[in-house]
C-alpha cells in the first residue's frame, strides 16, 4: 500500500489524466493543483454567477 502511495504521482497520474482528457471531449477542465488556485478558481465561478467578472 505504501509503495501505491509513493508511486502514484509517476505511476498512475499519467494514465488516470489521460482518461480524464480522453472522456472530456469538448468539455472544460480544470485541474487545481493547489489550495490557492482552487481559492481563485471558486472566487471567478462565483462572480461570473452573480454577474461581476473578476479577472
Amino acid at each position: 500500500m505504501i509503495t501505491y502511495v509513493l508511486s502514484y504521482r509517476w505511476r498512475m497520474r499519467p494514465m488516470v489524466l489521460a482518461k480524464i482528457l480522453e472522456f472530456a471531449a469538448g468539455k472544460d477542465v480544470v485541474f487545481l493543483t493547489s489550495r490557492t488556485r482552487t481559492r481563485r478558481w471558486l472566487e471567478q465561478v462565483a462572480a461570473r454567477r452573480s454577474g461581476h467578472p473578476q479577472t
